[in-house]
This record gives C-alpha cells, structure tokens and sequence, in this order.
C-alpha cells in the first residue's frame, strides 16, 4: 500500500512542478490565462499534501517491529513447509509469502551451459542475503532462448 501511494505522490509532485512551470511561463497580462494555470497548480499542490498525509497516517497506523515479533515471525519458519503443500493454502497467500520473503529475482539464461541461473534477495533475517539456483538440462531453456548459432559468431 505504501509503495502504491509513494509512487501517486511521486506522480503528483511532477505534476505540481510542470503545473508551476506553465503558471510560471504565461504572460502576466493574461489574467484569465494566468488564474486558471495558478488554480490548476494549487489543485495539484493540494493533492501532493494530501498523498505525503495519507503515507504519513499509514506509516503511523503500522506498529513498530518488536524482537517477540521477530521471534513469532521466525518460528513460523517451520511450519512454512506444512503451510505451502497443504492442498487449503490459497495461491494468493503463497504469492504474498514469496513477497514478503523475497526483495528480488534476477534469472540469467545461459544457453550455452545449458541452465538458468536464479538468485533471489532475502528480506527476513532467516533467509540468507541471497539464494544461488542453477536449474541444468536443455529442457530448462525456452526454445525463444535457445541459440541456433554455433558459440563465437
């Protein structure tokens, strides 16, 4: 939620500044012009207020991580498995898993050893800093990705 807001507010920002630009380039004898460009611009810049709010009230309506949090969060550790092959677990909730587990995904395909190499980020402190993942084998390779050119061309 706080990323989809900082990204509004990011977007609004830009807006506010071009809005000024435009105020900031009319002709002051053009009142009319220069009026409607000033509201334009105080809209916007009433709307960035409004976002930096809204992710201030978010940010002080999350609670503040404990360490018995931490501990709670880290026992599950071991239920993870039970949790991911119970046939009742929604794949949404295996998605948001994976989200919170994981900061980033980088594949890099290599077609002439044959395999897609996968390291993933960790942001919880029982995951290690990152994850190595070698999946070997030509069927590992999208035919998309496949090089029909001999290495060295």
């Amino acid at each position: 939620m706080r990323d989809a807001l900082a990204r509004d507010l990011e977007a609004a920002r830009f807006a506010a500044d071009r809005a000024f630009r435009q105020y900031d380039a009319t002709d002051p004898q053009n009142r009319l012009v220069a009026a409607e460009l000033e509201l334009r611009w105080n809209q916007a810049l009433e709307r960035v207020t409004d976002l930096q709010q809204r992710i201030d009230d978010h940010d002080r309506q999350r609670p503040a991580p404990t360490s018995t949090m931490s501990d709670d969060f880290t026992s599950l550790t071991s239920d993870l498995p039970t949790v991911w092959a119970d046939p009742t677990t929604h794949p949404r909730l295996k998605k948001r898993i994976v989200r919170t587990l994981i900061n980033e995904v980088i594949a890099d395909i290599e077609p002439q050893a044959g395999e897609i190499i996968v390291v993933a980020t960790g942001s919880a402190a029982f995951i290690p800093s990152y994850v190595y993942l070698a999946v070997a084998g030509e069927s590992a390779i999208a035919p998309q990705w496949r090089s029909s050119k001999p290495s060295g061309c």
